[in-house]
């Protein structure tokens, strides 16, 4: 992806609108004040997605969240089944840092060069799986708000629409622009990112050496 090599995909959070459910609703109250499920999701340089987990309430972080899903568990025990070597994916700070997922530095006031040009590359980099998000909205407006009863069965809507929503890249679609410029407004994500040491608490020397040679290498590459 762009200026980055070795990156399988962008991972990140959005926030699908739901109707108040009855069981413990306020539970689904995000930080942007309405009910939703929210929806984490890796797509590739295409905006195609190739991983997608949901179904758990939007007030919960998208650290959790990854932490409970099956991608992460599967990462963890296995990466070699996922992950060429130098193979990883890229997400925000929710996200901590391992071999195969490399999110930026944390800026405490005292980083270093390489490593802010580092974060402006990733982040510049990440914004697939925005577009991702916007063009999911866009083409598919019943997200936009999902008006259903049965909680059980908003996962599988969802997922359908991610489906759906790699299908129709497949084809020639003269209103993809039209479609990702409409859903932008509606992509909503958990910016909000509770202390960084929680967050980080599971990170391991591995992946912080691993970005260390990722962003020392980038800068090699610009300089020459």
């Amino acid at each position: 992806m762009a200026k980055m090599r070795g990156v399988l995909g962008a991972i990140d959070g959005t926030y699908v609108p739901i109707k108040a459910p009855q069981n413990n609703p306020h539970a689904y109250i995000n930080r942007k004040c309405f009910y939703g499920v929210t929806l984490q999701a890796i797509c590739d340089h295409q905006r195609k997605f190739t991983d997608c987990y949901t179904g758990w309430p939007s007030s919960v972080s998208d650290t959790r969240i990854f932490k409970n899903s099956d991608i992460y568990r599967s990462c963890e025990t296995n990466p070699a089944q996922y992950f060429e070597q130098d193979q990883y994916i890229i997400g925000d700070k929710a996200y901590p840092v391992k071999r195969w997922c490399i999110p930026p530095y944390i800026h405490r006031g005292n980083l270093l060069r390489f490593q802010t040009d580092f974060n402006t590359v990733l982040s510049k980099t990440r914004q697939i799986i925005e577009r991702a998000f916007a063009l999911l909205f866009g083409r598919f407006r019943r997200l936009r708000y999902l008006d259903m009863h049965r909680m059980d069965l908003l996962p599988a809507t969802i997922i359908g629409c991610c489906v759906l929503h790699n299908i129709c890249l497949n084809n020639v679609d003269e209103l993809m622009e039209l479609y990702e410029d409409e859903g932008r407004r509606y992509v909503h994500g958990d910016e909000f990112v509770q202390g960084v040491i929680d967050v980080h608490e599971h990170d391991n020397r591995e992946g912080e050496a691993f970005r260390d040679q990722l962003a020392r290498n980038l800068i090699h590459r610009h300089r020459n």
